[in-house]
């Protein structure tokens, strides 16, 4: 838009052909029209010519026929205005159908910013989105060229000294301009064709939650009209507000048929701010209390005084410590269906809440309605997010198998010697690398049987297993390969016990109990945000363990359960995903103690899911341990691999200046054997001992994790010198130095 100094029209009504004219071509639209192209012709006629009788009598005929417009100090909220509630009511309507329906979030926003206009009553406005390289802005429009699909129009740079778009693009700060034609600021004003008639502007950055520029949106008025004012912009950023802060509110737990919520605290301040703190987050049944009611009925409650109502659930004011005198409740609706429950209790001014506060706080349900609708969205879109990347990681570093490399292992034979050692605990495979995948398809056949997998499926599955795992120094395919030997060996002892089920998913589980593990702590991880971490908050690697062990079994070829019927491929798949968890050493303690009071009062049943469950988690944790079972050179090599990978996670810590806890800390090396006989005690001991007790034919490894403790018990103490032992067969892929 060119800069104008005079008003937007091309040339003065005054040097129109019918300008001096009587009557001739003058009609009431082009007085109209001049008047509003110079409203202080207007009021200069109304001060010298209109009485104040005849000003009374306007002004309130305006105010009987308007009262939306009637600016006074009323209790009047801004948006109290039904016209406004239905608009907001639609969109609702609207955006839940095209968020079902994966529809375009530039559109949805666009739809919000027809809100905003009609709530200040602004007489257009324009939408800008970020440019490619986020330093332009782009014009949406709903439609492109012949009603085609939305379009963007470049509009020039972020900056200063061109327009107010781009002007409040560069500053991140709402701007309220009463005469774009006057303001130096922006020499270009609204950058847009049809913006010669623009007189006032409002313009907003549309911001996340964390700050992030999204987009602008731009309010105009013409000329002839008032110009934008602070309850304008105030309207036109809490109907933003929906989209970049998080509502806390009421919900409704539906599985469990409760509600909850976070309760905050107002005590303190910063910066002439109320602070606020979660202090407890309390739950009670959908079936009491006012919430309760509004919950199941969908119905608005204005309370006037609760501890007169029989339903007001009074348990709330005891958990809280407060006292509740009036409640003004409502139901958040989504879909026909309540999803949440907002509620205001004991209004500041007055004995109770109003009719008025009641329509107002229909709106704010509504807002809180699209707020969760968003949320809703931006979680969706996160996740897939981090899916992609994670996925794409994945891809780039591993490959499936080939069929050279199937086939060949359908042909391996094992040595002799070890089908007898490979009977016992202390089996070590580290002199079989090249064997180690047909030596876990010997384990599954022998355990399963032979015709218990498909061959040529089983070997694929097998092989690609082998390719996703990463070459980090301990959580390996070597150590993928050993834990399925320790399963396999006390299945071996604990023959009739296990269902054949039971004991295939077993076996897969512990191969790919690992998989894809990056070497990296659950705590790295977290701490360090990791897409891993978004997608999974608890027991992180272990659920990504789950789920590349679920995408290898979906490869073309390679679901070795192929032959089970749906119920049974459903059972296999929660025994292996169960089973992988476990390794989660956060939950061995929990499980382990629950385990020692069952056995202790002789509770266990292992006909009861629960206690199987938990037997089984006892057996990953032991098996996943089960390097401190080996013989001592063994387990000592397997401790070097193990610290290696704890020492990069503590030297990447230092690299940003944390300091990482000792166990992680390679200067803090010398302390690794007193360490060791901490973890001992604490987790391995009491560990094989249960497992001792619920099968005793795997007491061999609770007598092996012992005397490796006594081992690590004279290092200790300086009764003997901690010698690291060669490796005579290297299988590591990682060169550890110590």
């Amino acid at each position: 838009m060119s800069k104008k100094r005079k008003s937007p029209d091309d040339q003065d009504f005054e040097d129109s052909p019918t300008a001096g004219c009587s009557d001739q071509g003058l009609t009431d639209e082009k007085v109209k029209a001049y008047l509003s192209l110079h409203p202080q012709m207007l009021d200069d006629f109304v001060l010298e010519s209109v009485s104040a009788e005849t000003l009374d009598r306007w002004l309130k005929r305006k105010t009987s026929s308007r009262p939306a417009d009637d600016t006074s100090a009323k209790e009047v909220s801004r948006y109290q205005d039904t016209n406004m509630q239905g608009v907001v009511y639609e969109l609702n309507s609207y955006m839940e159908q095209r968020l079902d329906t994966g529809g375009d979030n530039k559109l949805l926003l666009y739809e919000l910013c027809n809100i905003i206009k009609t709530a200040t009553k602004a007489d257009g406005f324009a939408l800008y989105f970020l440019g490619e390289c986020n330093n332009s802005l782009c014009l949406f429009t709903p439609t492109g060229a012949k009603d085609g699909p939305p379009s963007l129009i470049p509009s020039g740079p972020i900056a200063f000294g061109t327009t107010i778009a781009a002007h409040v693009a560069k500053t991140r700060k709402t701007l309220l301009v009463e005469d774009i034609m006057g303001d130096e600021r922006f020499p270009d004003g609204t950058g847009q064709d049809s913006g010669i008639h623009v007189h006032s502007v409002l313009c907003l950055p549309i911001l996340t939650a964390i700050g992030d520029l999204i987009a602008i949106l731009e309010l105009h008025r013409h000329w002839g009209k008032e110009p934008f004012n602070l309850s304008h912009q105030e309207v036109a950023t809490a109907n933003l507000a929906w989209a970049s802060v998080a509502i806390h509110q009421v919900q409704v737990d539906h599985n469990n048929k409760e509600l909850y919520s976070d309760l905050f605290d107002i005590g303190e301040e910063k910066e002439g701010k109320p602070v606020f703190r979660k202090t407890k987050e309390i739950r009670f049944s959908i079936d009491k209390g006012i919430a309760g009611q509004v919950a199941r009925t969908g119905e608005v409650l204005n309370i006037p005084d609760a501890y007169a109502d029989p339903r007001f659930n009074r348990e709330v004011d005891l958990k809280t410590g407060y006292t509740t005198r009036n409640i003004l409740c409502m139901p958040i609706v989504s879909r026909g269906t309540v999803i949440g429950v907002v509620q205001m209790v004991n209004k500041l001014s007055g004995s109770a809440f109003t009719k008025t506060d009641e329509n107002n706080f229909k709106m704010f349900a509504v807002f809180c309605a699209l707020a969760l609708h968003c949320a809703n969205m931006y979680h969706r879109i996160r996740h897939s997010e981090c899916i992609y990347r994670v996925t794409m990681e994945k891809l780039s570093y591993h490959s499936i198998c080939t069929s050279e490399e199937w086939k060949t292992l359908t042909q391996l034979n094992l040595p002799a010697p070890i089908y007898k050692e490979i009977e016992t605990f202390h089996f070590d495979i580290n002199p079989f690398e090249e064997i180690w995948p047909a030596v876990f398809i010997y384990m599954v056949h022998n355990s399963c049987g032979k015709t218990s997998f498909e061959l040529e499926k089983l070997c694929r599955f097998t092989m690609s297993v082998r390719k996703n795992y990463r070459r980090v120094p301990y959580h390996n395919w070597k150590h993928a390969v050993t834990v399925a030997h320790c399963m396999y060996a006390i299945l071996q002892k604990a023959s009739g016990m296990f269902t054949e089920l039971e004991k295939k998913g077993l076996l897969i589980a512990c191969l790919c109990h690992d998989l894809d593990h990056r070497g990296y702590s659950n705590t790295y991880l977290q701490k360090f945000d990791h897409p891993l971490a978004a997608l999974y908050s608890t027991s992180t690697m272990e659920q990504h363990h789950f789920s590349q062990t679920v995408s290898i079994l979906q490869l073309e070829g390679h679901n070795i359960f192929s032959n089970l019927n749906s119920s049974e491929y459903e059972q296999v798949l929660e025994i292996i995903r169960k089973a992988i968890i476990a390794t989660d050493l956060a939950l061995y303690f929990n499980n382990h103690q629950q385990l020692t009071e069952l056995l202790t009062s002789h509770a266990l049943d292992l006909n009861n899911h629960s206690h199987r469950d938990r037997v089984i988690g006892l057996m990953m944790t032991a098996c996943d341990l089960c390097s401190v079972t080996k013989k001592w050179q063994i387990t000592r090599l397997t401790a070097n691999d193990i610290y290696a990978e704890f020492w990069a996670e503590g030297d990447e810590m230092k690299k940003i200046g944390l300091q990482p806890i000792p166990m992680m800390d390679r200067d803090k090396k010398d302390e690794v054997p007193q360490g060791q006989v901490g973890f001992y005690n604490a987790v391995a001991i009491p560990c094989y001992t249960t497992l001792a007790e619920l099968f005793p034919p795997s007491s061999p490894l609770l007598k092996a994790c012992k005397d490796n403790l006594g081992q690590w018990e004279k290092i200790s103490r300086g009764e003997a010198e901690d010698i690291v032992p060669s490796r005579p067969c290297d299988s590591g892929p990682v060169k550890v130095d110590n």
